[in-house]
Order: structure tokens, then C-alpha cells, then sequence
């Protein structure tokens, strides 16, 4: 928060014309204040949890939520917010230690002088544990320089590096990586697996590590380990990454040699012959994490670390017999357990927990109590036939049960039963065509500005889904992970501008926009086809609008700027939805020149007035027109129609369907 910036207020339990007067008071000196109204705590959680809010004003006789539990969430939440409780008896005693002071709700001037001397008193606060915080990261940054300086190391912010050190540059061949989009450097395979580590990594306070594949300036393609941490660079929060080119890593055998397991690549070995040749065995492969591993390393130092993971080791192959046992990342051991059903599996991993949970071990003359979590993935005539896949399932599964609080177990469970019952999302596509399940839905568009036309927006959709399948959305999203896969985009642009085209031949001025996924970026033949099934199809660029997510613009810069000149050139725009989502987002929009903006709004979400203001004030400094989707009410309505969006779309005009037959006539 600064001296300029908007002040983010919580109304707890205020009347409508006691919030307007508040705001009114603050805009009156010059601030602007940016409301939410709250009627409950669980509402109260979710948005101290998803924003950082500046000052909560409370209403003691009208609100519905004690002020004790209000009390209790922002303890629960750490959360260092001023609570002004307005109450006519300013010589109450504090109701709860949670509430800054207590005042009339008739005195604004008093009321406005006091609540900015808490505003002043929260940025102090907030600007010195800012400035600890940063002298922290300077000294360990500083640390890294002068312990790690042989590691390539570099920092990502958005999915673009910021800074790359000589070391990693010389390692892909390249003289320098700044602006670069870190993707680029991913082999193909490997970068939906990547995108989802580095989506995690912002999730959670420790490191982690994984390997993947990396593809130099020579697209020559290698191996190796990565670190990730989360930390800052001149002030911005990012993402670090350290490189172990596995092709320089000391030679050690199959063993690893702290703990005397099975290495990594050894115990994949393993595993990979294990499913080749037993998958029928009804056996099973328990994946064991130290939780607070990085607590643990910082304590102990990494000599103590891999002390403590050598006892920890011994323990485990004692209490748990198995056929195989293997040291797969710093903090993880895999065992493969043969003729164990995973029922009894998860049985002898609770017993395991339980004891690590209570012995003691002495580590350099530290005495240390720790805990594990545990995922066991069944082996059977189910199983996906690559290792690394059972692996890397295990690692996503772990790194849930280790930020919901760790010391668990538990059997792993796809999360989608069906149409994901292939090994990768390409034979989840090719499932779906197969089975002729996909469809395209149409939404139309209600305009509220000049624009001529009548306007539709398109959907993928799958026929007779159920509960537990993969959602089109989904899969329009995990496709990108194969950039190079374009069957998906083509045939939903092969359907939609046919029945375009149609429509516009019996006389109708329909326009319609037509969701894609990013791999239409790289698709470099792209272009040129569209422009001829354009032209077969008699339809002007005008009447055809691609849109795409902010997010797939930002992960693949380059060549999405490259597509949208070429797309621009022939008279097609390009629409974002998604929009608020990437930090920096309007910087790479406004080379983009996007003919349309989409907020991403889920159903369950609603835009305060302010928040709509902003976008579309966003859009105006686009030169774009805005689309809020999601209508779902007169009254929502209403208030959009003051706020002067361009287009709106919801359930309140109509919900998407196979026919573009919405009489446009009738809605007003």
C-alpha cells in the first residue's frame, strides 16, 4: 500500500447508505476506496485468504457475525489487519484483541482522521517487515553467490526469465536469457509437467526438485536435475531455478551414495523392468517424503541432511520389507513392494508413520523427531506401462498431502476416471473424436455498445459428460502441453466457421468469437490454412474473432505476437479472455491489440462495481471492447448497463447450446 495507491475496505454487517457514506468521506479527502461487504465468517476466510485487504470497519449492533469469531479468523490467518469497531459506547472495553479501536459511526470527519491513522500505522508496519524481508533475501542471495557460484542458476517471473546467470546461458548455448521465456527451454514432453511444478511451487514455502528436459540453441536435447525455490529478484517475487546437468553429476554407481539406496535413475531402471514384467502381480509402489524438508536442511545443514536421511533409510527398509528401495529426489524414497495389494500397503505405511512419527534421532548431537507422508500407487494390469509417469503421480499426490499439514497416507486416485484413462492428453483427444463425443456450443453475446452485428461466442463441449471426466475447458488447457498437437484447434475451426458461414448465407450479420488453445501459436502453417477455409467458406475477417487465454499469450510470447500481425493482416481479430490473470498483462496486450478483453470469472464469482470499473478501464487503454460473461440476474444487469461494459453474456439471456438461434430482437 502506498500513499497514492487505493485503500481495500471491509464492511462487516454496515448498512448500504453507512458504507456509501464512508466511501464518500474517503473520496471526499482525495482517497479511493475499493469496498467488499461480508455477512459471514466463511466469506470473511475466503477473502482475506484470496486478497490482502487494508482496514475492516465493523458494525456492532447490525452485524451477524460475533466479533469473536471474527477475531479468531484473522488469528487463525496471521492476519495484521486494523478492525475499527463502530459502536455508540466509545467507552467500551475492547470486545476481542483483534479490535484496533472503538468509535461512533456519526463523527466521518474523526471517524475518516482515525481510520487513515491506522491506514499510516498498517503501511509502517507493512513496509518494515518488507524491508526485513528483502535484507533476508539479499543475504541469502548474497549466500548463493558465494557458496553456489558454480551452479547455473536462474530467476522466472510469469513464465519469463529475468535474470540467467553465464553458467546457465553456456549451458543452452546461449549468450544471453533475459525476456526469454523459460518454455522455450523445455523439450516438448515435459512442459505441461513442467508448468504444473512451477504452478505448485507458488503454492508452498518449501523447495522441490525434479528432473526434466532441457533443448539448447543447438536443439540438441539433455537431461537434468532442477531446484526450485521461490524468492525474490531487485524486489520482485519469482520463481529461482538451479540446474544439475545430470551428464556432470559425479559417477556413483546404482547406489546413492548418503543412504546406500538405489540411486534415481537406477531405481527408474527398476521400477520400469518391475512394470514390464509383473504388472499383473497385484503389487505396489510406496513413495515416502520427509515433510518440512527444508526446515530439516536449514537446521541440520546439508552434511546433517543427509545424516538424517541415511538414518531415516535404515528405518525404513526395517520396518518396511520390500523387493526394491531407491533414493529418487533429495527428500523422497521409493519402494516397491512386490505381491503387496495397495489395501495392505497403505496399512504397513501408517505403521511406518507411526513409529518414524515417535523415535528420536540423534544427528551430529541434535536430537531430531520428524514425519513422513506417503502415496501408494497400486501395480496391476491398470497401470500405465512408464515408470516415469508413476513417479511423477506419486510427486504431485505427495506434494498435496504435504502442504494440507503431512504425517498421512494414502492410496492414489486418478482424478479424472474416464475420457483420461489414456496415457496423455493427445489419446485423450484422439479417445474423445473417436467416440465422436465432441461438440460445439454456441453463447450469444448481448451488445450494449455501437458495434454492428450480432455477435456469438463458441465453446468445445463433450456430449453425455459425467461426473469425473475431464471437461472440454480442461482439456482445451491441458493440450498446450503438447504444443505441436494442432488436430483439437483445426477441427473446432473447421466446425464453427461452417456453421458461420451458413448463417451469414441466409442473410444474417452474425459475428462470432471462437475459444482456441495456445498451440495455435506455433502452429506455423496456421495462418495460411485459416485464410483459405476463410475465403472457401465466403466469410470476411470481420466476422471471425480468435480467442485465446492471457495466460497461452504469455507463456508463448513470441510467436503468439507473430500470429496475431498475421491474423491482424487478414482482417481476423483476437480476443483475450482470462484477462487479469497474468501479472504484466496489459504490457504484452498492448502489442497485441486485442479486439475484444474477457475477465476470467468463474459462475460462483462476483465482480464488485470497482473491479468492473477497472476492466473496463483496462480495455479502454487496450482500445478494446469488454465482455462481462456470467449475467445471471436483471439486477446484475442493471448495474452493468451504468458501468457501460460493451458486451455482456449469461444464463440471464441464455445458456450455451448447439444452434445459434437466439433472437437477438427480443432481449431489452
Amino acid at each position: 500500500m502506498t500513499r497514492n495507491s487505493a485503500n481495500k475496505l471491509l464492511f462487516i454487517g454496515l448498512s448500504d447508505d453507512d458504507a456509501e457514506d464512508i466511501v464518500s468521506t474517503f473520496r471526499r479527502a482525495g482517497k479511493v476506496a475499493h469496498t467488499r461487504s461480508i455477512s459471514d465468517g466463511p466469506q470473511l476466510e475466503k477473502l482475506l485468504g484470496d486478497e490482502r485487504w487494508d482496514l475492516i470497519f465493523f458494525d456492532a449492533m447490525r452485524s451477524s457475525l460475533p466479533i469473536e469469531q471474527c477475531g479468531k479468523i484473522l488469528r487463525h490467518l496471521s492476519c495484521d489487519l486494523p478492525l475499527i469497531y463502530l459502536n455508540d459506547d466509545e467507552g467500551l472495553p475492547l470486545p476481542d484483541e483483534a479490535v484496533s479501536l472503538i468509535l461512533s459511526s456519526h463523527n466521518r470527519s474523526r471517524l475518516f482522521m482515525l481510520a487513515q491513522r491506522e491506514l499510516q500505522a498498517l503501511e509502517t508496519r507493512r513496509e518494515l517487515t518488507a524491508t526485513q524481508q528483502a535484507l533476508q533475501e539479499e543475504q541469502q542471495r548474497n549466500s548463493l553467490l558465494l557458496n553456489t557460484h558454480q551452479d547455473a542458476v536462474c530467476y522466472i517471473t510469469d513464465g519469463m526469465i529475468i535474470y540467467a546467470n553465464e553458467l546457465f546461458c553456456q549451458r543452452m548455448n546461449q549468450e544471453e536469457l533475459d525476456g526469454f521465456p523459460i518454455v522455450d527451454l523445455i523439450a516438448n514432453k515435459d512442459q505441461e509437467r513442467f508448468k504444473n511444478a512451477l504452478k505448485k511451487q507458488l503454492q508452498t514455502d518449501q523447495g522441490t526438485q525434479f528432473e526434466v528436459s532441457f533443448v539448447d540453441a543447438d536443439n540438441q536435447e539433455f537431461k537434468a536435475s532442477i531446484h526450485c525455490d521461490n524468492a525474490s529478484y531487485d524486489g520482485e517475487a519469482c520463481i529461482q531455478l538451479t540446474l544439475h546437468d545430470n551428464s556432470t553429476e559425479a559417477a556413483t554407481g546404482h547406489l546413492d551414495p548418503s543412504t546406500g539406496l538405489a540411486n534415481r535413475r537406477y531405481f527408474q531402471q527398476l521400477l520400469q523392468d518391475f512394470v514390464d514384467t509383473q504388472r499383473n502381480s497385484n503389487s505396489a509402489l510406496l513413495i515416502l517424503k520427509l515433510d518440512n524438508f527444508s526446515k530439516h536442511r536449514h537446521d541440520l545443514k546439508l552434511s546433517g541432511m543427509e545424516l538424517l536421511l541415511e538414518h531415516l533409510s535404515e528405518r525404513i527398509q526395517a520396518l518396511l520389507p520390500a523387493q526394491h528401495y531407491g533414493r529418487i529426489t533429495d527428500d523422497m524414497i521409493a519402494v516397491i513392494a512386490h505381491h503387496v495389494p495397495s489395501q495392505r500397503a497403505l496399512e504397513m505405511a501408517n505403521e511406518l508413520l507411526r513409529a518414524i512419527e515417535g523415535e528420536i534421532f540423534e544427528v551430529r548431537k541434535q536430537s531430531r523427531q520428524c514425519t513422513l507422508s506417503a502415496i501408494i500407487l497400486p501395480i496391476n494390469h491398470l497401470t500405465a506401462p512408464h515408470a516415469a509417469s508413476l513417479i511423477d503421480n506419486g510427486y504431485d499426490s505427495l506434494q498435496r498431502l504435504t502442504q494440507s499439514g503431512g504425517n498421512h497416507a494414502e492410496i492414489y486416485h486418478r482424478d479424472r476416471q474416464q475420457l483420461q484413462s489414456r496415457g496423455s492428453i493427445s489419446d485423450v483427444v484422439d479417445e474423445a473424436f473417436a467416440d465422436e463425443r465432441l461438440q460445439i456450443l454456441f453463447q450469444p453475446i448481448i451488445n450494449l455498445s455501437e458495434a454492428d452485428g450480432d455477435y456469438y461466442e463458441s465453446f468445445l463441449d463433450i456430449r453425455d459428460w459425467q461426473e469425473g471426466e475431464v471437461t472440454a475447458g480442461e482439456m482445451l488447457r491441458a493440450i498446450e502441453g503438447d504444443p505441436g498437437n494442432n488436430k483439437l484447434d483445426r477441427w473446432i475451426v473447421v466446425e464453427t466457421t461452417k456453421q458461420l458461414a451458413k448463417r451469414r448465407s441466409d442473410g444474417d450479420d452474425i459475428n462470432l468469437t471462437i475459444n482456441l488453445s495456445g498451440n495455435v501459436f506455433h502452429d506455423e502453417e496456421f495462418c495460411s490454412w485459416l485464410g483459405v477455409a476463410m475465403k472457401a467458406a465466403g466469410l470476411p475477417g470481420r466476422a471471425v474473432t480468435l480467442q485465446f487465454s492471457e495466460e497461452s499469450i504469455a507463456s508463448s510470447l513470441k510467436p503468439a505476437l507473430d500470429c496475431c500481425r498475421q491474423l491482424a493482416d487478414m482482417g481476423v481479430g483476437v480476443a483475450v479472455r482470462n484477462y487479469g490473470r497474468s501479472k504484466g498483462g496489459n504490457k504484452f496486450l498492448q502489442h497485441v491489440q486485442p479486439r475484444l478483453i474477457k475477465p476470467g470469472v468463474r459462475k460462483t464469482d462476483s465482480l464488485s462495481t470497482e473491479e468492473i470499473r477497472d476492466i473496463i478501464e483496462g480495455g479502454r487503454r487496450l482500445n478494446s471492447r469488454v465482455l462481462i460473461p456470467n449475467v445471471s440476474s436483471a439486477a446484475s444487469l442493471a448495474v452493468l448497463w451504468q458501468l457501460g461494459p460493451d458486451f455482456i453474456q449469461g444464463s440471464y439471456v441464455q445458456d450455451p447450446s448447439p444452434e445459434m438461434s437466439y433472437e437477438f430482437a427480443t432481449f431489452g
